[in-house]
């Protein structure tokens, strides 16, 4: 039962301490201030049936220990430029868009220039009607119209259909069991009509908390999907009173809900502190080093202050400076 998961994970919250950073680099430094607790996984909840346990493959699959490695930046800021400032192209790029005519080819025209300029492209798009509507095929002409132009630009291509859903529950066909449903919907057409391109439901890392006991994970996890995204952010700002978190404790709380389902991280974030210069940088570094241990095959950093209350995640300075020689690693993935 979920819940006996969820007291497992509560139980190792209740006697486990993360530092600041996943792992102790030689010379890195440690954060001085304490941080929440995060559960033990040396004996981690057994995966339930209906939940993945065995990894699929899919278009422009990196090896083992790679991954893609990017970001997103908003709207109004240049990503050539930005590049041009980091030295190289993303290996990755995320962007998100809307269900409209217009924007639908906007993300088919963003697939294209990603793929030629050496980027993997993650975009996001909001379905047309409810997930229920969507599962049950009647927005079919859509989807599929959507499925065969990306499948027609030859190149890998993660889609997201409704990212963070778990902020629009509730209205009629907007259940977790629609949810999947719709997803499931797609994976089958997208295997039909774009093998090019995989289907990656993202989460929230929240929705998997361990302190949390309103909500059971496992309604939103769908154990067809050959990738499964979820986004996670350190809580900490400089004025949110909130406790510092690594990447790799966040991490810890989700990962052994999807067996080996690869992951990828659709948004990540840390604050920069000005009482610890280098932390932040080293934060994104011990990140990048998780992820390549633990089945993650990419990673893209929200680069921008929108819909950030408690400080943008804007990276400057060394975390800019930390992002772009990560950027350079030999274990970064480009599509081919």
């Amino acid at each position: 039962m979920a819940v006996d998961r969820r007291r497992l994970l509560g139980l190792g919250a209740a006697v486990a301490v993360s530092m600041a950073t996943s792992s102790c680099r030689d010379g890195g430094t440690q954060d001085v201030r304490p941080v929440s607790p995060s559960p033990s996984l040396a004996s981690p909840p057994t995966p339930e049936p209906e939940r993945p346990v065995e990894s699929r493959t899919f278009a422009g699959q990196p090896p083992p220990g790679s991954l893609y490695y990017g970001a997103s930046v908003p709207h109004h800021r240049s990503l050539p430029a930005w590049e041009r400032e980091l030295g190289t192209p993303l290996a990755l790029n995320r962007s998100y868009f809307t269900p409209d005519h217009n924007e639908t080819a906007q993300l088919v025209r963003r697939c294209r220039n990603d793929l030629a300029q050496g980027r993997l492209p993650h975009v996001s798009i909001k379905p047309w009607g409810t997930w229920r509507e969507i599962a049950a095929g009647r927005r079919d002409t859509w989807l599929s119209g959507l499925l065969q132009q990306l499948g027609d630009e030859g190149g890998p291509v993660f889609l997201t259909l409704h990212h963070e859903p778990e902020n629009d529950l509730g209205p009629a066909g907007m259940a977790p069991s629609d949810y999947v449903s719709m997803q499931r919907r797609a994976i089958d057409l997208g295997a039909e009509l774009a093998p090019q391109v995989t289907i990656v439901p993202v989460l929230q890392q929240w929705t998997f908390d361990p302190a949390r006991h309103d909500i059971d994970p496992a309604t939103w996890i769908v154990p067809d999907a050959s990738v499964i995204g979820l986004d996670l952010y350190n809580p900490w700002s400089p004025t949110n009173g909130k406790a510092w978190r690594s990447f790799g404790s966040k991490a810890d709380e989700v990962i052994s809900w999807f067996g080996n389902t690869p992951l990828a991280i659709g948004e990540y974030g840390c604050r920069e502190d000005p009482g610890v210069p280098g932390l932040a940088a080293e934060w994104l570094r011990d990140a990048a080093e998780y992820a390549r241990t633990h089945n993650i095959v990419s990673m893209s950093y929200f680069n921008s202050g929108v819909g950030s209350r408690d400080g943008s995640w804007r990276l400057s300075g060394p975390t800019e400076q930390a992002f772009a020689e990560l950027l350079t690693s030999d274990w970064v993935a480009r599509p081919a």
